[in-house]
């Protein structure tokens, strides 16, 4: 996706750390196989531009062909577009900038289609009655649990290590084609073992993926 020589790990460790640099690390949040850098953002003040262009031509295009539903991606897809406006602006300050980077490197929520595909293809097995609405209960409590930002992408790939692969070079996860009704219970077992973890109540949760998103990225405006 990005400059491949701008993009090593090698090329990272030779410039200095700043606020946009964690801005480029939104990236990180769709697996650790999105790696890439705008030498200019740490070279340049502009950081905001520098950042509002990575936005406009790295993630919003990775978020339009995620596995989201239409709805969450058109309204995600919006508000980046918006916020790449007040980056080019020059409207957010350097905290703002770090913060909101913060938040979005440590969200999972950009990766819940491969988790909502799994939810469909659950309804769709041989499980009985009882088993799918289970299964759709407890995504939506591991949904809850990655709202309170306590679900990171390590949690996340191990909760679907045996129902999904990660794509390269993109990094986003994808839901094997494999999958039966055993791999769906233990992908059930395990993310009802987080849940339980973190005190997550058993209950359906009443947010959208594209809400929870927004609530990420308002909370990392939020102080000026």
């Amino acid at each position: 996706m990005a400059n491949t020589s701008n993009s090593s790990p090698e090329a990272t460790k030779d410039v200095s750390l700043g606020p946009a640099c964690l801005v480029v690390g939104i990236f990180f949040l769709v697996g650790v196989s999105i790696f890439f850098v705008y030498m200019s953002i740490m070279l340049m003040g502009n950081q905001g531009k520098a950042a509002a262009r990575s936005v406009r031509e790295q993630l919003i295009p990775w978020v339009e062909q995620s596995l989201l539903s239409q709805s969450d991606r058109q309204t995600i897809v919006s508000r980046l577009d918006e916020v790449a406006g007040q980056m080019e602006r020059e409207e957010l300050t350097s905290r703002q900038l770090t913060r909101l980077g913060i938040r979005l490197t440590e969200s999972t929520i950009l990766q819940w289609g491969a988790v909502e595909q799994l939810n469909l293809i659950a309804q769709r097995s041989e499980l009985s009655a009882e088993e799918k609405a289970e299964f759709a209960l407890t995504c939506d409590r591991w949904l809850n649990c990655a709202s309170t930002g306590r679900l990171n992408m390590q949690d996340m790939e191990f909760g679907t290590q045996n129902v999904c692969t990660k794509e390269h070079p993109s990094g986003r996860l994808k839901p094997r084609d494999d999958i039966d009704e055993t791999r769906l219970r233990e992908f059930m077992s395990r993310i009802s073992t987080m849940c339980d973890r973190f005190q997550i109540p058993k209950e359906e949760f009443p947010k959208s993926v594209s809400q929870v998103f927004l609530e990420v990225i308002e909370s990392g405006l939020a102080e000026k």
